[in-house]
């Protein structure tokens, strides 16, 4: 399930088609300018810029006009200009653009944990308004098809209940965001949603004194190998709670685990890759070793390449950092690529990281090809997309390959499945 961003998106995209086939791609070079600038004066500056030079008009292209008042908004509620977020807020027209961005902003200031009240009664005010307009014919914009409206409708409502249910949360008010995150669930399968509202609802259950159902969801996620670190960590607490020991609760779930990694392993081998030497690179860390992958030979190879601009690469660092804590005797390489900027820029951004967050270790930084938009290593690999995991095993044959990330336990066991088989090599 996408979150609300990828509707804004998905939006963008079809109201570009309103502008004139010759100057998008101009007009597109020019709106990524104002998303890339900071400074809200000056994003005000090139939107006027924009509807003048391109002649956009108020009504025929409502739509985009409104997607940059939004970010100006954004820019606003960033730098904690309230009154003026609000006023751009107010320009906007379409008032499923007007919601996006209200819920935008709001965990906006939720990840950066400020003014938990007015983030409060932003994530309120973005609610009521969706249940004024979501049902009301007259609030279609003119350019919306009626099913494109009605699909856009049921999808908002999960981004736009859950960030109210967690911002409930964090102020300490769980009986009311019980019922809003039961509202932003309705009609998903939980295994389908964001770990993230598995693992809300979860905690949510247990709040209100549902921890019978608590339990049965949390045990339903680990037994279909699909639940998160913390929802194990949940689900040992509540074991110990209803049948005993914490040793107790650790045999339990290690006997799941081991049923779902003979299960992972089965559907691995069958797609493990045959007679293919893992490409050579030649890359330095970050205190300037260089390290060729060919003088690894020997040991079974984790190769994960992430980002730090990627949200879902840093997600998976915590299942990342406890598979290397459990498996001192596999190579894991975490190779840093795609990084934006001077190399040096890069090597700082990823360094400051480091330091932040104390993993990953082992960290190469990808070489720029220059001339080009792509780098060595991503480029010997094939990469469609980041986060990839490549396994590597002793003979310094490429075995495996894995895109993406769902949750903590699938990315464990996946790879557990992996490192098992390219062991037997």
């Amino acid at each position: 399930m996408k979150k609300i961003t990828t509707l804004i998106i998905m939006l963008s995209i079809c109201i570009s088609l309103n502008v004139k086939a010759q100057s998008k791609e101009t007009l597109e070079m020019q709106k990524k300018v104002m998303a890339t600038e900071k400074e809200s004066d000056k994003k005000i500056a090139i939107m006027n810029s924009i509807i003048r030079d391109f002649q956009l008009d108020t009504v025929k292209n409502a739509e985009v006009i409104d997607i940059m008042k939004g970010e100006i908004a954004l820019s606003y509620l960033n730098t904690g200009t309230f009154t003026k977020f609000e006023i751009y807020i107010g320009m906007i027209k379409n008032k499923f653009n007007q919601t996006s961005f209200m819920n935008m902003g709001a965990d906006m200031l939720l990840k950066n944990e400020s003014h938990p009240d007015y983030t409060e009664a932003l994530a309120k005010r973005t609610i009521e308004r969706y249940e004024a307009y979501k049902d009301d014919p007259a609030a279609r914009p003119a350019t919306f098809l009626l099913s494109d409206w009605d699909r856009f409708m049921k999808m908002a409502a999960y981004p736009y209940y859950e960030s109210y249910a967690r911002i409930l949360h964090i102020n300490g008010k769980d009986k009311m965001a019980f019922i809003y995150q039961e509202k932003a669930i309705k009609g998903h399968e939980l295994e389908d949603l964001m770990p993230s509202s598995t693992e809300l609802y979860a905690v949510l259950l247990e709040s209100v004194g549902r921890d019978d159902q608590a339990y049965e969801l949390l045990l339903k996620m680990a037994k279909k190998g699909k639940s998160s670190l913390a929802m194990n960590t949940q689900l040992k607490q509540l074991f110990v709670k209803r049948k005993g020991t914490e040793a107790d609760a650790s045999i339990f779930l290690d006997s799941i685990q081991r049923n779902i990694g003979q299960t992972w392993k089965s559907e691995i081998a069958k797609k493990m890759i045959q007679n293919q030497s893992a490409p050579d690179f030649n890359l330095l860390d970050l205190n300037g070793k260089r390290m060729n992958l060919s003088e690894l030979r020997g040991k079974v190879i984790v190769i994960d390449f992430w980002a730090t601009w990627c949200a879902p690469c840093i997600a998976t660092m915590p299942a990342m950092k406890k598979l290397y804590d459990l498996h001192p005797e596999v190579m894991f390489l975490f190779v840093a690529t795609g990084e934006s900027g001077t190399a040096a820029a890069a090597k700082a951004r990823v360094s400051t990281y480091i330091k932040e967050n104390k993993f990953p270790v082992n960290v190469l930084m990808d070489n720029y090809i220059e001339g080009t938009k792509s780098f060595q290593a991503a480029t010997a690999y094939r990469l469609k997309g980041i986060p990839t995991k490549i396994v590597v095993d002793k003979q310094g044959m490429f075995r495996f390959s894995t895109e993406g990330y769902t949750t903590d336990n699938e990315v464990i066991n996946e790879l557990e499945a992996m490192i098992a088989i390219a062991k037997e090599q």
